[in-house]
């Protein structure tokens, strides 16, 4: 069959072979589903800093391209996403009760966006959920056993034998049992990187040179300039998602690297800007062992031009053998170049020439991201350091509690006195807060500095500012739902309707073997929209705005239909909104309640698929957003509306109108 197989491949006949967007594909292989009461399948994405990677507990990375929500996208936010999935792979000689074979599980093969990845997985769950800690005190997962400010475990098994989507054989179970940790910063160089920790029980009979693989199908592109997903080159002006991919290997940092590459030549062909950011996996090191002792270990980077079903990777003794070779692939065959190729890649470490039963092995890699190729390069040094250490790292004090409230034109910042107590247990002194940092930003990734307070009494008077904080001190604290914030700072000129992101850091003294750290922004990072908020402009009424809405407003140009939106200001806390045509049809109506309106359902100022990095926004109380769109699902047309507003506690009824000068009815 084998023979037939190849025979087959050589000719191109009846194997699935690669479509310009990775279209859904007909395998004659169905996925085996297990059903246990004791398992589920659980994902999970990375949202404490700038790399957003789907995680799951069955060995699975990334989703496939199944939702716009994170794969892996770098920086999170910004729409560029780099990985369609990837996955752990486990092989070794192993022996069951039918003999000597040899075996590998994956976690992923070459496969179609946009399918689910629990059939593209051999692994099975180990358990219901993904837990998860941090070493924040101020955050809800807080734990003492936390190895980062943001850790995600799980468990998976070889077992039982169960066959994945575009595998041929079924899976002939080791007797594997993997336990996952994620760890992720949210600081300094750290903010860049996602680790992957895993640990290996052998449960079953003694395996001999073993190998452990970190399979990636990178491809980088810019999520938000398709109006379709899965991509396709039907729902985007710049063509289809593949087959655009420059890679690279650092051999002297175990980074493998993949950059958005439009056509050759490199990198004139490129457009680089077009997605300007590298990102990389990297393999940090085993235990037991030394990955710098070639005479212990061996790195493999493999690379093939994606095909799924291909007979030259579709048996565990050909995965084998990719993963065993011990060396790194030469990158620059023309059937790894952009246009002429589509890169897979497998970055493997062994041999672990025996695992007894009951025993384990660790091996770690590292998910990376940078502007320039000396960024992810410095980045992946910080990921060493970080392994090398065992992970306990100089921290910072963890950003303070924090709570902004919208007014008009302005923001009040409050927060807590939380960090000032904080303990580095690397640092000489161990409470080495220095002060606070403020925030705001129209671009989530682009904050600029407010202001900064610091400590003005010895040993913490080391920056050149010494302010102190008797300018920001409240005496009492104020409390809002049972938390005392101890500190207040007003932001005013700002635009009402607009979006702004705000955040509260806390910084430390630094010493002589490292610079002073901050906190990052992303753990108490926070949407608000200024507006007249209660007891503001008390004689102006109801207002919309803008109005005349003419096309797009400032804080919608360049978005699609969904993503438009205008503002109801001024409302009673608690009303019912109508809105109407010249001719007296409802085309739209709501009750509102201030307390609890976050602006749920309206795109354009919060969706919670793209939004993972901060809350449902921060609002007066007194503003809606409606996304031009009827209660029948329609883009509303151009034309002169009506509205009502009735007070849902007096009565009162406030009737006005407003202009749209023309609505768009292209893409939704």
């Amino acid at each position: 069959m084998k023979r037939a197989l190849l025979l087959a491949f050589a000719i191109g006949a009846a194997v699935p072979v690669r479509a310009a967007d990775h279209p859904p594909t007909a395998v004659p292989f169905a996925p085996q589903q297990v059903n246990v009461d004791s398992i589920r399948y659980a994902v999970r994405v990375t949202d404490n800093n700038l790399v957003g990677v789907t995680i799951s507990n069955y060995g699975f990375i990334g989703n496939n391209f199944i939702s716009r929500s994170p794969s892996f996208e770098y920086p999170l936010g910004t729409g560029f996403e780099h990985m369609v999935r990837g996955g752990l792979w486990v092989g070794a000689l192993a022996i069951d009760q039918q003999g000597a074979f040899t075996g590998v599980v994956t976690g992923a093969v070459d496969g179609s966006q946009g399918s689910a990845s629990q059939s593209a997985t051999e692994f099975t769950p180990a358990g219901i959920e993904i837990k998860v800690r941090s070493t924040l005190p101020n955050n809800k997962f807080f734990n003492v056993a936390a190895v980062s400010e943001q850790d995600f475990v799980s468990e998976f098994s070889d077992q039982p034998a169960k066959r994945s989507l575009n595998n041929i054989e079924a899976h002939r179970p080791m007797g594997l049992l993997v336990r996952q940790e994620n760890y992720a910063w949210s600081f300094s160089d750290y903010q860049h990187i996602v680790i992957f920790h895993y640990v290996i029980k052998n449960t079953g009979p003694p395996l001999k040179d073993a190998w452990v693989g970190f399979y990636a199908e990178t491809a980088s592109g810019p999520k938000n300039a398709y109006s379709v997903w899965p991509p396709s080159s039907s729902g985007s002006t710049i063509g289809s998602w593949y087959s655009k991919k420059w890679i690279q290997y650092d051999d002297s940092l175990r980074l493998f690297r993949e950059h958005y590459c439009a056509a050759l030549p490199i990198p004139e062909g490129c457009n680089l800007p077009l997605v300007p950011y590298w990102v990389g996996m990297k393999l940090l090191g085993v235990r037991p062992g030394d990955v710098a002792d070639t005479a212990d270990k061996r790195v493999t980077l493999g690379a093939w031009t994606y095909a799924p079903g291909s007979p030259l990777r579709d048996e565990d003794v050909e995965r084998y053998a990719i993963m065993s070779a011990g060396a790194v692939q030469d990158l620059s065959a023309a059937d790894l170049q952009p246009q002429s190729g589509d890169p897979i890649e497998l970055l493997a470490v062994g041999p672990f020439r025996q695992i007894d039963p009951d025993s384990t092995i660790e091996v770690d890699f590292a998910l990376v991201g940078g502007k320039e190729i000396f960024d992810i390069q410095r980045h992946a040094r910080f990921a060493q350091r970080a392994y090398d250490r065992d992970y306990i790292v100089p921290v910072p004090p963890p950003s303070p509690r924090f709570k902004v409230v919208a007014r008009d034109g302005a923001l009040d910042y409050y927060w807590d006195d939380s960090p000032e107590s904080a303990v580095d247990p690397t640092s000489p002194i161990g409470r080495d807060f220095e002060g606070y940092r403020l925030y705001i930003g129209e671009d989530r990734l682009d904050l600029r500095l407010l202001a900064q307070f610091d400590l003005a009494v010895p040993p913490n008077d080391t920056t050149g500012f010494n302010t102190g904080f008797d300018a920001i001190r409240l005496n009492p604290p104020v409390t809002f739902d049972g938390v005392p914030y101890h500190y207040r700072y007003t932001v005013t000129n700002l635009r009402n309707g607009f979006k702004y992101f705000a955040a509260v850091t806390a910084f430390d003294l630094g010493n002589v073997e490292i610079e002073s750290l901050e906190s990052g922004t992303s753990q108490n990072k926070t949407l608000v929209i200024p507006a007249p908020g209660p007891g503001e402009r008390p004689s102006t009424g109801v207002t919309v705005f803008p109005n005349p809405y003419r096309v797009e407003a400032r804080w919608d140009q360049g978005r699609l239909v969904r993503d438009h939106y205008l503002w109801f200001a001024n409302l009673p806390q608690r009303c019912r909104l109508k809105i109407f045509t010249l001719s007296g049809d409802v085309i739209f109506d709501t009750d509102f309640d201030g307390a609890t309106y976050h602006a749920g359902g309206v795109r354009g100022i919060y969706d919670p698929r793209r939004e993972l990095d901060v809350p449902p926004p921060t609002l007066s109380g007194r503003m809606f957003g409606w996304d031009l769109i009827t209660r029948e699902g329609q883009a509303t047309a151009s034309g002169l509306y009506l509205y009502s507003v009735e007070d849902r506690d007096s009565g009162k009824r406030t009737v006005g109108k407003f202009l749209v000068v023309k609505s768009d009815r292209e893409d939704f």
